[in-house]
């Protein structure tokens, strides 16, 4: 289901970006709310994971601004490819994309890459492989874009929530990061 919703999204684009992407994670988050309850524990709601959360969302919005200084070396065209990434913020207010971006966006990206799949493939293959497979499909879902810039984002990304769920166990700690971090590096401060 993923993959299908990504290609329709940043490829085949028959509606306008953001309303696709929102209604994709919508769709994600209820699928795994339907298929993978209880996707959090009641000792996860604590103002110290919370705290964790933005940490880390600042963390890696760092990681970001220090890799962007040495993307070229590996990707040539790397600006052009920036560019392609950031100009979906132009269809729209961008109030409005920084607040679909914390919610619904990725919020529902984590219930669903995180909270569902990374959790259901530690309970049949334990948990480092469920690092693994949920980092390389997470990664996957955006080779269609046939973006090396976006692809590269994904497996860093996906890489650094899925660690962070494994170190923490708490899918609210990867919840408020990526719920921070989207909005921070695509409209607050993009890393251009």
């Amino acid at each position: 289901m993923a993959f299908s919703l990504w290609y329709l999204i940043f490829v085949a684009r028959p509606l306008n970006f953001w309303l696709m992407m929102s209604f994709a994670t919508v769709l994600l988050a209820l699928v795994s709310f339907a298929a993978g309850r209880p996707l959090f524990r009641r000792d996860e709601f604590t103002f110290k994971n919370i705290l964790l959360g933005i940490a880390s969302a600042a963390f890696l919005y760092f990681v970001f601004f220090a890799g962007r200084k040495l993307l070229p070396i590996f990707i040539p065209h790397d600006a052009q490819n920036l560019h392609s990434i950031y100009a979906n913020a132009e269809s729209i207010p961008l109030p409005l994309v920084a607040a679909l971006l914390f919610f619904p966006i990725g919020f529902g990206e984590e219930i669903f890459w995180r909270g569902f799949i990374q959790k259901k493939f530690g309970l049949i293959y334990g948990k480092k492989l469920a690092l693994i497979l949920t980092v390389l499909i997470y990664t996957a879902v955006h080779i269609p874009t046939m973006n090396p810039v976006l692809i590269l984002a994904a497996a860093v990304c996906g890489a650094f929530w899925g660690l962070l769920y494994f170190r923490t166990e708490s899918l609210l700690v990867v919840l408020v990061s990526h719920m921070c971090w989207d909005p921070l590096v695509f409209i607050v401060r993009p890393i251009m």
